[in-house]
Parts: structure tokens; sequence; C-alpha cells
């Protein structure tokens, strides 16, 4: 996100972080250098914290299993 399209309202962000993962599914953006992608590691980071946004990044493969918070504790 640039400073022309920064939200502090979450449900920008978390819309802005979704749209920037999926637009990077299988392709690159003009952003992205040899060592990755400035904005698609905010995005990762951004939906982190949303609990729909961590099921997105499980279904694509972008969140190891083990970051999930809720497995921690549970008993078997």
């Amino acid at each position: 996100m640039t400073g022309t399209h920064e939200s502090d309202h979450p449900g920008a962000r978390y819309d802005s972080a979704r749209r920037t993962v999926l637009g990077h599914l299988g392709r690159t953006c003009f952003e992205c250098r040899d060592n990755g992608c400035a904005q698609h590691r905010w995005a990762v980071a951004e939906l982190r914290d949303h609990p729909i946004g961590r099921g997105l990044l499980q279904r694509h493969g972008l969140l190891d299993p083990s970051d999930d918070p809720t497995q921690e504790g549970q008993q078997r």
C-alpha cells in the first residue's frame, strides 16, 4: 500500500492484504525482486492477524500449520 492508499481501517487493510496475496499466486508484480516482494511480505504478515486471513494463507501453502496459535495448548 502506498501513502495515498493507506488506511487504518482494519477492513481496508485486510482487503488490501488479501488482494495482494491472491495477486501473487502463480505470478509476480512490478514490485517483486529476486529476494521477494516487500508488499507480499507485508500482506502475509497482515493476514496472520486475522482468522479468515490465516485460513487463506493455509489454503495456499503460505502459512506453516505450526504457526497457528489455536493449535497451541489443545488437548489431543
